[in-house]
């Protein structure tokens, strides 16, 4: 008799242990792509699912529908740049509705009241608070709050403080939080620009520096990461991780808010030459919540349509961790180029008429926002309904 319990037992162990191939397929794809890339050396087979058609489509709609990233409603931040008499003037407007069609301006905060010449911000809105600067050789940088009102003036750094600072030129890379000490942090680059004594041929000095909101002073960073030609305000920033895009060496730098960490992530290979023209846009964003390199492409030779491809990182380091996860053919030719990412898979494109339409990753379907006369230094950020900036 207990023989046949101790037998029942293993059986039925070893029934409870079995997960049908299929059912283990379904719970994959539903995996973040840094866990999937990390569970392939685990079978054989699943180190091939990335090469499987049926897989990959199941993927794509799970992380194109992934609500962990969406947002209350559909507001979003616009930044616009408008030619007055005066220059160049920056407004800041809270979009909502459906299709963004209600718009109200926002004041700025004291500091860019009386002067709202090319205001930026950095990176993405973070816990309702921006960072934004203007200036050329030394930012002037402020944190606000959008709920709150509150506003903090960064103060100048040790570099910055010194007679010789008129020999740098000091570039914000980075805006984001610190989860680990419950800090907003700001890294910047300060690079020499004018050889006084020193010889051309000797290398121009550059320092890295943190800012912490918590302690309110900026910090040398032990480093040595060359700068390189990157795009200024083509930052981004997603689970406390600020980053960047190194054009000289076509990398993307990451560098990690809490560990204080540097990554270097060598660009995908997208498309073979042979069948398509040279790109006509390359970026950079953020889609639910993983960081994507978005390329379009001339569909052919004097096609009036264009390619997109999407890959996503699973890695930080890796460049064998991205992932080709959308090719979109056939774009409009009216497309010009993408400028941001919305809930569940949308993205935000700029079109030639300096328009600005949502397109549906799930159903590749187009829709116009009325909001026009974008201009390159458009900026657009979707965050989580907040009342208290609401004009009444």
């Amino acid at each position: 008799m207990e023989n046949s319990k101790s037998k029942d037992f293993v059986t039925t162990e070893k029934v409870s242990s079995h997960v049908p191939n299929d059912l283990a397929i379904s719970i994959i794809s539903k995996l973040p792509l840094k866990s999937l890339v990390r569970f392939r050396c685990i079978r054989k087979s699943w180190s091939l699912l990335f090469e499987n058609p049926h897989f990959m489509n199941m993927y794509r709609i799970n992380f194109a529908s992934n609500d962990n990233f969406s947002y209350d409603d559909d507001s979003c931040l616009t930044l616009e740049l408008k030619l007055s008499c005066y220059g160049f003037r920056s407004t800041l407007f809270s979009c909502y509705g459906e299709r963004f069609e209600n718009k109200v301006k926002l004041d700025w905060p004291p500091l860019f009241q009386e002067d709202n010449r090319c205001i930026n911000i950095l990176g993405s809105l973070v816990d309702e608070t921006l960072c934004l600067y203007t200036g050329i050789l030394v930012p002037k940088t402020v944190f606000w709050n959008l709920s709150t009102k509150e506003f903090k003036v960064l103060p100048p750094s040790h570099v910055e403080s010194q007679p010789f600072h008129y020999k740098f030129v000091f570039s914000l890379m980075g805006f984001g939080y610190d989860r680990v000490r419950d800090d907003h942090k700001v890294i910047r680059n300060a690079t020499e620009w004018i050889q006084c004594t020193i010889e051309d041929n000797e290398p121009k000095e550059s320092i890295w520096e943190l800012y912490s909101l918590r302690n309110n002073f900026w910090r040398k960073l032990d480093v040595d990461i060359p700068l390189g030609s990157v795009m200024l305000g083509a930052t981004m920033h997603t689970n406390g991780v600020c980053h960047w895009w190194d054009k000289d060496e076509d990398n993307l730098v990451s560098f990690d808010f809490s560990s204080e960490v540097f990554f270097k992530t060598p660009l995908p290979i997208h498309v073979d030459d042979t069948f398509y023209c040279e790109s006509k846009d390359k970026q950079f964003m953020t889609l639910n919540g993983s960081i994507a390199f978005i390329t379009t492409y001339a569909s052919n030779y004097g096609s009036t349509t264009s390619t997109l491809h999407i890959s996503i990182l699973g890695e930080y380091g890796v460049k064998e961790s991205w992932i080709k996860l959308f090719i979109v053919e056939s774009l409009p030719s009216y497309v010009d180029r993408p400028i941001g990412a919305g809930n569940k898979g949308d993205l935000f494109f700029k079109t030639k008429c300096k328009e600005l339409v949502r397109f549906d990753l799930n159903t590749h379907k187009m829709e116009k926002i009325p909001i026009k006369d974008i201009l390159h230094t458009f900026q657009i950020l979707l965050y989580k309904k907040i009342y208290l900036f609401m004009k009444d």
